[in-house]
């Protein structure tokens, strides 16, 4: 948030800097040291600790005794358990998942847009009985996951182009596309056809397509994917799959009021109707 004179009276440096040391801890680094935090920030180390100190009174980090270094502690996992529970579009969504996931066999996630980034809110486990390191609550990036594109092609094209420069585009396999104009054009087809597909471009010999979930406003508050592992999968098994999930997406829209014929609002389902 910008400086602004009513944020600059309101704001309270304090919890600014609590706040980006609790952000400091990810899935990659999810443990650090207090001199790991000061560097990181470019604050003094006296500060981070009585800091530290304080958030690991309240529950929200805890030292581990033998390597002296912190990691999240559990208010955050109760508070990331209600933020996750009280997505509406979550409830909404769950047996349209488990219905797809039954008819497919294959693992199926759902995720929100935040920043550069894609967030898994569910995920349902496939029958093939590999594990993927997807969970809910774990990143992904934008431009290389058909759950990212989707989620950026149905925002306006200035929003999508500033979130794909928002850090350097990072080629995570040897068929990951890092140009800017290319993706772009991309989403133009995504949005198109209405659903997108990733080849091997996030994770060798992992696949997807994913589709969006609309709202009763007609955004875009979600996407759905379906994953597949392996290395013989033919592209247009992976647009049958495609077109699969952008039902599943459909279903999913209707119930949270979107209606896809007229482009028109309806009411939104309540679960038990």
């Amino acid at each position: 948030m910008p400086d602004t004179p009513d944020y600059s009276y309101y704001r309270v440096r304090a919890v600014e800097k609590a706040l980006s040391i609790l952000g400091l801890f990810t899935l990659d680094e999810p443990d650090l040291r207090v001199v790991d935090m000061a560097a990181k920030l470019k604050t003094n180390k006296s500060t981070i600790h009585r800091m530290v100190l304080t958030l690991e009174r309240a529950g929200y980090l805890r030292r581990n005794p033998a390597s002296g270094s912190y990691s999240l502690g559990l208010k955050i996992v109760e508070l990331g358990a209600v933020a996750v529970s009280n997505l509406e579009v979550r409830h909404q969504a769950r047996p349209h998942l488990e219905r797809l996931q039954a008819a497919t066999g294959q693992t199926i996630h759902m995720a929100v847009l935040d920043g550069p980034d894609i967030v898994y809110i569910e995920k349902l486990e496939g029958k093939a009985g590999v594990r993927l390191y997807s969970s809910v609550g774990r990143r992904a990036p934008v431009h290389c996951t058909a759950l990212g594109k989707v989620l950026l092609a149905y925002q306006p094209r200035d929003v999508a182009r500033d979130l794909l420069v928002a850090r350097p585009l990072r080629p995570y396999t040897r068929r990951t596309t890092i140009d800017l104009a290319e993706i772009l054009a991309h989403l133009e087809v995504v949005r198109q056809r209405g659903y997108a597909i990733d080849i091997q471009e996030h994770q060798e010999l992992v696949h997807c397509a994913a589709a969006p979930v609309f709202d009763h406003t007609g955004s875009v508050i979600a996407a759905v994917s379906m994953t597949l592992i392996g290395s013989e999968f033919r592209e247009d098994e992976l647009h049958q799959s495609g077109r699969k999930v952008a039902e599943t997406a459909a279903a999913i829209s209707r119930d949270m009021g979107y209606d896809q014929e007229s482009g028109a609002k309806s009411r939104p389902a309540v679960r038990g109707d």
